[in-house]
């Protein structure tokens, strides 16, 4: 979930315990919603290449993500 905007996909964590969203938010903060769609990207790029995600996880947290309002 990133702001109102809910991917529906469950923050998985690594082998090592850290999830998605531990190394997402690890980068805040973001100084605007690009660098943040950014991030997203990149870290969801990462695991689907590690097959932490599925294709359509992957493509789902992306979409979230371009549709968030963090302001909330």
């Amino acid at each position: 979930m990133f702001g109102t905007s809910d991917s529906g996909v469950p923050n998985h964590a690594r082998a090592d315990g850290r999830t998605f969203l531990d190394l997402l938010w690890q980068q805040a903060p973001f100084p605007a919603s690009a660098h943040f769609v950014r991030a997203v990207r990149t870290l969801a790029d990462r695991w689907l290449a590690e097959n932490l995600f599925t294709r359509s996880e992957h493509d789902r947290v992306i979409a979230a993500a371009n549709q968030s309002d963090l302001r909330r």
